[in-house]
């Protein structure tokens, strides 16, 4: 599969899930730009985010595991779903720290996090940012640095099918997703800084990660102090989504979540 297909291929397609739905939805201005959030179910802040070109809604076929004691916030990063389009880059620092501001508008001072591929670097510099909010987080597909730029084309030369999808995962705002599809990402997130980090950290990662090569992830889980490894052999960047993920690994995957956490209470 060439570098443009597989982008797409990994990165988009969204899910029609109807077995939980959220509570409530909205918008903040940050110093970026606005933010979408979704919110559902009652008790320990569990914030979800997504991977690049995604949305938030996609984490919505977990709902029914993750509500039982969570209070369940997803967030469309920046350039993505209902938040503001992209200028120029995407800049995980800057998301980061759009997504802590967000954080202080929900009144969330302590949280628990699951972030996929970009979320789940997104996820790592909140971390870094403000250590003390974050009690536990699980990487999936991620890493503290991706080692090459992953070309992604223009719209109008993708398959019709992930044009599709692409068009669902956000509104149909063919300026947003031009704008994401030409954005470039920045992340510069120095592996010396992660030794100082001692929040509790689940990598879990495919041994055939096609962007997020095993031995970024083991440089991240080695630099980390407190940090726990996952390895699924014979699983790509996918992991648990079911655009080339595993059937049996998203079945586990939110009692592993849950399980994790649980030695990391509040």
């Amino acid at each position: 599969m060439n570098n443009l297909v597989c982008f797409v291929f990994i990165f988009t397609l969204s899910l029609n899930v109807q077995a939980a739905d959220w509570d409530s939805s909205g918008t903040v201005e940050t110093d970026g730009g606005q933010l979408h959030y979704r919110i559902a179910g009652k008790g320990i802040p569990l914030l979800l985010l997504h991977g690049y070109s995604g949305y938030g809604g996609q984490w919505q076929r977990f709902l029914p595991e993750f509500l039982a004691d969570n209070k369940v916030i997803v967030v469309d990063l920046p350039g993505h779903g209902q938040s503001s389009k992209l200028a120029t880059s995407f800049i995980v620092a800057d998301a980061a720290r759009d997504i802590w501001q967000l954080m202080d508008h929900l009144e969330v001072q302590q949280l628990r996090g699951v972030g996929y591929s970009a979320g789940g670097m997104t996820l790592l510099q909140m971390a870094l940012l403000q250590p003390e909010r974050v009690k536990a987080m699980i990487l999936a597909s991620s890493a503290y640095r991706i080692p090459k730029e992953v070309p992604r084309g223009q719209f109008e030369q993708l398959p019709a099918g992930y044009q599709q999808d692409l068009l669902r995962n956000h509104n149909g705002d063919k300026q947003k997703i031009h704008a994401m599809l030409n954005a470039k990402f920045q992340v510069n997130m120095v592996l010396s800084n992660l030794k100082n980090l001692r929040t509790p950290t689940l990598l879990f990662s495919g041994d055939q990660d096609e962007l997020f090569p095993l031995q970024v992830v083991v440089e991240t889980y080695t630099a980390l102090p407190n940090a726990e490894l996952w390895v699924a052999p014979g699983i790509g960047h996918a992991l648990f989504w079911p655009w080339g993920g595993s059937d049996r690994l998203a079945r586990e995957f939110p009692g592993a979540v849950l399980r994790f956490f649980s030695k990391h209470d509040f």
